[in-house]
């Protein structure tokens, strides 16, 4: 009796333990399954780092709601394999030693898969991040490691326009080219002395425009974060004969620099690399500041563009207190870099893991998230130098009768270069 009574509970065990792999093998997930940290059968968790506070949360403080909206989106049509995202933010509060004390809590504490972190102090985590094998999913506005090994975890969702590698930097002819169509024979260049990326950008900018013959008139790559105090600055811009000028900041500098060179006198071209959004548009002061100007920008959000619609849609119904208008930096990249995420997870596999995520992710190529930018991106040949695309495109806009426009000098103000070394 006792003999046939084990019988029976081992034919059981069986039957479950092969249901089981029946379940799992039709994409479900079996029950008692083991999990990778931050997954459940129902849910995965993720998360979201940037500068809420401090001097950079002019241009960060609503990214928030641009990964809410992607996230939420994603999951009215059923997040991924069946799993709803789950997402814990958290405030660098614009330092770099906050933003460590913020990635250590989001995987220690918090439990998280994975972290989006959209801040230009990034580079204060990405040793913890790699060490800890957490996949990144993010932009490369903060510093070198995105491009560079043991990174390898990590996922620039829009190649930037400056980057370096092995001591390397590359840019692309593109830059030479719109300089050269907005008239500037002499330019002056100003970066934040605490951001790696944001001095790279301007480099980038002085070697595409020496390659035109744009003589390069003053350099100051020492500008405190956030700083607005360009007085000395704009005198010796004015005194070098500079009719150009590229500031790479978040969007209060910018609009304190152009403010500053206007009181002086300046009429020569300004360029900037953030201050396309509705903001800036909704501020008498600042479309009076940046009147005439230009920025450089990977998208140009015109509504008829049925992939900007979409995004549009997304935002007026999941992100609180989005009123209508352009995205800023913060709420557009933020918006993108959960694209890229969402396509990370769905290239993980069924029962993800962070190795899985890393390694089938480095296989995708061609991918645009949200079908938004000038370019696409690629993730494979990490490390290399044929991880850069041989060309690349960006948008150059124009401050015009207080609204962004399309800069003459090429089709739509899509500007294309080859890729530059200096």
């Amino acid at each position: 009796m006792r003999k046939h009574r084990m019988a029976r509970m081992l034919a059981a065990l069986a039957s479950a333990t092969i249901a089981s792999t029946a379940v799992v093998a039709a994409g479900g997930v079996a029950q008692g399954a083991t999990f990778a940290p931050g997954v459940t059968a129902k849910t995965i968790k993720i998360g979201y780092i940037t500068s809420v506070t401090g001097v950079a949360s002019s241009t960060f403080a609503d990214g928030e709601q641009g990964v809410l909206a992607a996230v939420d989106a994603q999951n009215a049509k059923g997040g991924v394999d069946g799993r709803k995202i789950e997402v814990v933010s958290a405030d660098d509060q614009s330092s770099p030693a906050q933003f460590l004390t913020a990635a250590q809590d989001l995987v220690l504490n918090k439990n998280v898969f994975a972290v989006i972190p959209f801040s230009s102090f990034t580079f204060g985590g990405v040793r913890y991040f790699q060490q800890q094998g957490i996949p990144v999913v993010g932009n490369a506005f903060d510093g070198y490691e995105w491009y560079d090994q043991p990174y390898s975890n990590m996922f620039n969702d829009a190649f930037s326009v400056s980057a370096e590698q092995n001591n390397t930097f590359y840019t692309y002819t593109l830059l030479g080219k719109m300089l050269k169509a907005m008239g500037v024979t002499k330019l002056g260049v100003l970066a934040y002395g605490i951001s790696p990326s944001s001095q790279a950008s301007v480099k980038a900018a002085e070697a595409a425009a020496k390659k035109v013959g744009i003589s390069v008139c003053y350099e100051n790559l020492s500008v405190p974060f956030g700083g607005v105090d360009f007085t000395s600055d704009v005198l010796q811009i004015k005194a070098a004969g500079c009719n150009g000028v590229i500031g790479s900041f978040v969007d209060a500098s910018d609009i304190a620099l152009a403010t500053a060179l206007k009181q002086a006198g300046f009429t020569g071209r300004q360029l900037y690399y953030t201050g396309y959004d509705q903001n800036v548009l909704s501020s008498p002061s600042a479309v009076a500041a940046l009147d005439g100007d230009y920025i450089l920008s990977q998208e140009y959000l015109t509504p008829s563009n049925p992939a900007v619609a979409t995004m549009f849609a997304n935002l007026r119904k999941y992100a609180r207190g989005y009123k209508g208008g352009l995205p800023d930096f913060g709420l557009l990249g933020s918006y993108l870099a959960t694209e890229t995420m969402i396509k990370g997870l769905q290239a993980a596999g069924k029962n993800p893991t962070r190795a899985s995520f890393i390694k089938n992710f480095r296989t995708v190529s061609n991918f645009n998230p949200g079908d938004l930018l000038s370019s696409p991106t690629s993730f494979t040949n990490f490390g290399t130098p044929k991880m850069f695309p041989p060309t690349m495109c960006y948008y150059l806009l124009q401050m015009k009768n207080g609204q962004f426009t399309p800069a003459a000098g090429a089709p739509g103000g899509k500007f294309c270069g080859t890729k530059l070394t200096f």
